[in-house]
């Protein structure tokens, strides 16, 4: 009885001690927890509007590879010899054709300076594939371009934007033959070099000029589309751009010479 007496006095004592503690120390009692509420997801931000696709500057069946009208102005144009501002335009196409090639993940030689046994040209790009070599002309032209009745000529206009001139050029594809014919000579391969000539600018072209070059939109789906060539080597075909390289160095100090035989011959 005297046990439960002393336990009783305890708790009330305990219990007054609480009391006088938390009056003096201000301390409240404790609160209750919140009702959990879910945070709600953050919106999502709105996509941003489509742009419009912009029109492929394919063919047009309308454009003739006729020579210019009777009577209209015409110009011939020196490639390699191009003012200031084409220049300047033709080196962006060369620009942007290169940057395509990096997504390749394949050897390439860029802009460089070679010499054969006819003298010295300049190649636009070279591309190392398992299956050769693919040399690459660029050219970034506007307007409309089309042949003429001379296969090695090519014609530009500007009919649609006012203008009567026509500019007269030579043929890329014709031009690019001898850029190939000097790979093939300084690396011995007559079969696995292949040509191609890349339209980098948005000019429109008649159906037959369309047939023979690759639009910059579609270059690299090209590159995945294996030619039929002959079975080469990994040893020769790597002799053959090691080749490349060495006479692209060691003519890499003759561009000027290079440029002071094109003004010459035109």
């Amino acid at each position: 009885m005297r046990d439960i007496v002393i336990l009783v006095v305890c708790g009330v004592v305990a219990t007054a001690v609480r009391i006088v503690w938390r009056a003096w120390t201000g301390a409240a009692a404790p609160r209750s927890r919140p009702a959990f509420r879910p945070e709600r997801p953050a919106p999502k931000p709105e996509p941003a509007p489509e742009r419009e696709p912009e029109p492929e500057a394919g063919p047009l069946a309308d454009l003739s590879d006729d020579a210019p009208p009777s009577g209209a102005a015409s110009t011939r144009v020196a490639d390699g010899l191009d003012v200031e501002s084409a220049a300047a335009k033709g080196q962006d196409g060369e620009r942007r054709v290169a940057m395509l090639l990096r997504r390749l993940n394949r050897p390439v030689l860029n802009d460089v300076i070679l010499s054969d046994s006819q003298g010295l040209t300049q190649v636009d790009h070279i591309v190392k594939m398992p299956w050769g070599l693919v040399v690459i002309e660029t050219k970034n032209y506007g307007g409309f371009v089309t042949g003429t009745p001379d296969p090695g000529v090519w014609k530009q206009s500007f009919r649609h934007y006012g203008s009567d001139r026509y500019y007269l050029f030579q043929n890329p594809l014709r031009q690019n033959t001898r850029h190939v014919s000097a790979v093939r000579e300084i690396c011995r391969l007559p079969e696995h070099v292949v040509p191609l000539v890349v339209f980098a600018g948005k000019a429109r072209t008649s159906p037959r000029i369309h047939a023979r070059i690759v639009r910059i939109a579609w270059l690299v789906t090209w590159f995945g589309q294996r030619p039929e060539l002959p079975f080469i080597s990994y040893q020769r075909l790597d002799d053959a751009w090691d080749s490349l390289k060495i006479n692209a160095n060691a003519n890499s100090h003759r561009r000027e010479e290079h440029l002071a035989a094109l003004r010459a011959r035109a």
